[in-house]
């Protein structure tokens, strides 16, 4: 794993808004990649979850603090892994089995309304898995008004609640 300076990434869901996509297409494949693998039809590809590397000055990052926050965008993801080792860490994540054993099926983690109800559910022996490679999680607030910052501890998920984030 290639360790660095701090990095800001985002997990942008481009189902939730078109604009998304140009961005995520305009910065690949150096600053974007798509979390599902394999050749994927042009229509699917619009509209799937990528894992972007944001910076300050990034067109995305004040399209999504300044408008997307709030509408459930995605999620932000603090690790000093490059782009690769993140993205490689979150594909585990993307499909799931359900309560009865069924699947598996897509599990839209990057979405902060199922991320702010599952990460505080997930058992502490699983923890690591998530935080492998990531320092933190940030997702927008029910009301998008704030921010929620996950991170891990020796004595388990820190959650802190913030302001919400400016441009």
């Amino acid at each position: 794993m290639e360790i660095g300076t701090p990095r800001v990434y985002g997990v942008v869901d481009c189902a939730i808004d078109p604009r998304l996509y140009e961005h995520v297409a305009r910065l690949e494949p150096q600053s974007a990649a798509c979390l599902f693998e394999g050749r994927l039809h042009p229509q699917v590809r619009a509209v799937s979850p990528y894992l972007v590397e944001l910076s300050p000055t990034d067109p995305l990052n004040r399209l999504w603090i300044g408008e997307g926050w709030g509408r459930s965008w995605g999620i932000l993801i603090g690790s000093q892994a490059d782009l690769p080792v993140v993205r490689r860490r979150l594909r585990h994540f993307t499909q799931a089995r359900l309560p009865a054993g069924e699947g598996p099926v897509l599990f839209r983690f990057w979405d902060p309304r199922v991320f702010r109800v599952y990460l505080p559910l997930v058992e502490a022996d699983q923890l690591d898995d998530w935080f492998r490679a990531i320092d933190h999680y940030i997702a927008e607030t029910e009301d998008g008004q704030g921010s929620i910052c996950y991170s891990l501890q020796a004595s388990g998920l820190k959650v802190e609640t913030g302001p919400r984030l400016k441009v």
